[in-house]
């Protein structure tokens, strides 16, 4: 191993360091204030919205794991505690909603999720840029975020708003969500710059997994590793089981011809994914595991710092490090297995997608017989043309801040490489 830089924690608002004193001075960082118990989450959202049944129990450990970690582990000051609190408060609001819109309408299940398109690969591999750009075919529907946190509109309003709307930005649920999502670039603004979020784009299936408790989003946002090392070990049935009801959900309130998907943590779990949608096509994004792991423990330090006072950015590293590795050598050994349906797997390498993300866009659609439409192909060239223009920063990181050995890193994913043919990039 080489001497790592320190980890230097970009700035914060001033009211998030303001808020963190005000939780230091009540000496318990808010713990008194702010609960973050389970039975204190569930009654809460049970107040709000004036329902009580929870549907499955499979949740409850799941969360109780989770609230346990951010109390024990997270070292949260109250600005993050609050941020916890409201954020699980609100999932779990909307699952209440859920459940009773499935009792009132149990039509809905009789939906079929058919040929979805699902991309997927190591964090930070350009499985964002890839799903919007099939976001683009009118053809395809993407999963929008104020859909997976506010699903349920008032009672009467179904069909008054819909997704393919002109200005779906406008449905009061997408103001509100973006507002919620949004929050994050002002506690820490250099975030931006790695990850954007806003409440009416396309977004990741975390947040629809978020509503079993068993999500990467967690992972994501807080130093929980007892909850990360528990839910690796578990079978994940349900939390697909849950995805696709949300998904028959929105398709019974908006017809859709083909949904389009999106997040690297179906990489674990790729025998499901294919259970629960036997005909989907599944796109792997690749790249260099060990230039990967410079980006996600930055962004994922930086994520921690917005919730916390205290960061150690080197057992970041070495957890994940270990876990793209362990990730790695996994999809290696299904693929070689022949255990997955290699013939609705799609590969597309990192490079390639940058250099030429139209003509990635084209390979895939001819790979699956699907046309592409002069619709499609404008608003493809109008993507491209214009992505993320209006950033005023980039994301800086180094591998050498890690401080990991890279010849010892690198024969541990060079069996990855060789098999689907990624350069390395350091």
């Amino acid at each position: 191993m080489t001497l790592p830089v320190a980890w230097q924690p970009p700035p914060r608002a001033p009211w998030v360091n303001k808020l963190a004193a005000v939780g230091r001075g009540l000496g318990d960082d808010g713990r008194s204030i702010v609960s973050l118990r389970a039975a204190d989450i569930i009654a809460g959202a049970q107040a709000a919205t004036g329902l009580t049944d929870t549907g499955n129990e499979w949740f409850r450990e799941p969360l109780e794991r989770l609230c346990a970690a951010l109390d024990d582990e997270a070292a949260l000051h109250l600005a993050g505690r609050l941020r916890a609190r409201a954020e699980l408060q609100l999932v779990f609001e909307n699952r209440l909603r859920l459940v009773d819109l499935w009792h009132r309408e149990p039509s809905i299940h009789d939906q079929v999720v058919q040929g979805p398109i699902v991309v997927t690969g190591l964090s930070r591999s350009g499985t964002t840029f890839l799903h919007e750009l099939l976001a683009c075919d009118p053809a395809n529907r993407a999963p929008l975020l104020w859909e997976l946190l506010h699903t349920v509109p008032p009672p009467g309003a179904w069909g008054t708003g819909t997704p393919t709307d002109e200005a779906p930005e406008l449905d009061p649920r997408a103001v509100l969500a973006d507002e919620e999502i949004t929050v994050m670039d002002e506690m820490v603004p250099a975030f931006t710059a790695m990850h954007e979020n806003r409440g009416f784009w396309p977004t990741e299936c975390i947040f629809a997994f978020a509503h079993q408790f068993s999500s990467d989003q967690f992972t994501g946002l807080y130093n929980v590793p007892s909850y990360t090392i528990w839910r690796s070990g578990i079978d994940q049935t349900p939390t697909y089981d849950w995805h696709r009801q949300m998904l028959q959900t929105l398709q019974w309130a908006a017809p859709t011809d083909r949904w389009v998907l999106k997040a690297p943590s179906h990489l674990s779990s790729l025998p499901l994914v294919f259970a629960t949608y036997p005909d989907a096509r599944v796109v792997i994004t690749h790249r260099d595991p060990l230039r990967v792991v410079g980006s996600l423990a930055d962004m994922m330090a930086t994520l921690h710092w917005m919730h916390s006072d205290h960061v150690d950015h080197q057992v970041l590293v070495q957890f994940l490090c270990m876990g793209l590795e362990l990730q790695m050598d996994a999809v290696t050994a299904e693929r070689d297995a022949g255990i997955l349906p290699d013939d609705q797997i799609a590969d597309v390498r990192y490079a390639d997608l940058m250099a030429n993300p139209v003509g990635v866009v084209e390979g895939l659609y001819a790979s699956w017989g699907l046309d592409m439409s002069d619709a499609f192909r404008a608003r493809l060239d109008a993507y491209v043309a214009s992505r993320h223009t209006h950033r005023g920063v980039t994301h800086d990181y180094h591998f050498e801040d890690t401080g990991l050995d890279v010849i010892e890193h690198r024969a541990l994913v060079a069996g990855y490489q060789a098999r689907f043919g990624i350069e390395s990039e350091v």
